[in-house]
């Protein structure tokens, strides 16, 4: 099954800011619930020590995906060590910015991050957003910095993964009322009119479609011999969904 790049609705100009800040919010709230990136802890722990990093920069952060959840855990670090965070996103979703980490209020590109934000970067259920070319940019411009940088995904072009992501809708009914903080504009993206669950389901499985496989991200890395790669998949116990991930860091 080749790469398809679809549009997703709430990538667009026109979609409502209250209605995409409404899907990243659902879109936290499950992957927190279902621990689906728990599993790459050990290895964004080494990686991040390996690089040298005082600081992680998390890009297209979105409501800051699996980061709010492991620093309430941590007191404010990293997983395991001191290492603080910052949430950046060129479209900041502003619920986020009210929330237990740093948001960084001005826009960022991940394809030209300004250099007086150091940090390793991680993007997290966001670098199928990119055309080839852009996601190499943004691999590129980590490597020109000597950033490490770590991408992972939880979409697959598998039919087990589209199947269940088809289902996102169930999701969104069923769990929206008790994500916090409470928003009335959730509610009511929700069922006045369903747009959400609609919007989030045909979102999940164009993001499965657009989601690049271990192959595919290992051509991105061409000719980018100075880091040390890994690329590959792997799975949380308690989670359904495989991650894909690729974690980059300076030779030394």
């Amino acid at each position: 099954m080749s790469r398809l790049h679809v549009f997703e609705i709430h990538d667009q100009p026109w979609c409502p800011p209250s209605l995409r800040d409404a899907l990243t919010d659902f879109l936290q709230f499950t992957i927190n619930l279902g621990r689906a990136y728990d599993g790459i802890v050990p290895m964004l722990r080494d990686a991040i020590v390996r690089s040298g990093a005082t600081r992680v920069l998390d890009l297209c952060s979105g409501a800051g995906g699996p980061w709010p959840s492991w620093l309430r855990e941590t007191r404010g670090t990293a997983p395991g060590f001191a290492t603080p965070v910052v949430l950046t996103d060129k479209y900041p979703n502003r619920l986020a910015q009210s929330g237990v980490l740093p948001f960084h209020p001005v826009p960022v590109d991940a394809t030209a991050v300004p250099s007086d934000l150091e940090g390793f970067r991680t993007l997290f259920t966001s670098f199928h957003h990119f055309r080839p070319a852009v996601a190499r940019d943004i691999l590129v411009d980590a490597v020109r910095q000597r950033q490490g940088i770590g991408v992972f995904e939880i979409s697959r072009r598998a039919p087990l993964d589209i199947a269940l992501i088809a289902f996102t809708w169930l999701a969104v009914l069923a769990f929206v009322p008790f994500i916090r903080p409470f928003r009335w504009s959730r509610l009511a993206w929700t069922y006045l009119p369903p747009l959400l669950p609609l919007v989030g389901a045909f979102d999940g499985v164009v993001s499965c479609l657009r989601t690049y496989s271990p192959a595919e991200l290992r051509e991105l890395l061409h000719g980018l011999d100075s880091y040390d790669w890994q690329v590959g998949e792997t799975r949380t116990p308690r989670s359904p969904l495989v991650v894909t991930y690729l974690v980059g860091v300076p030779k030394r």
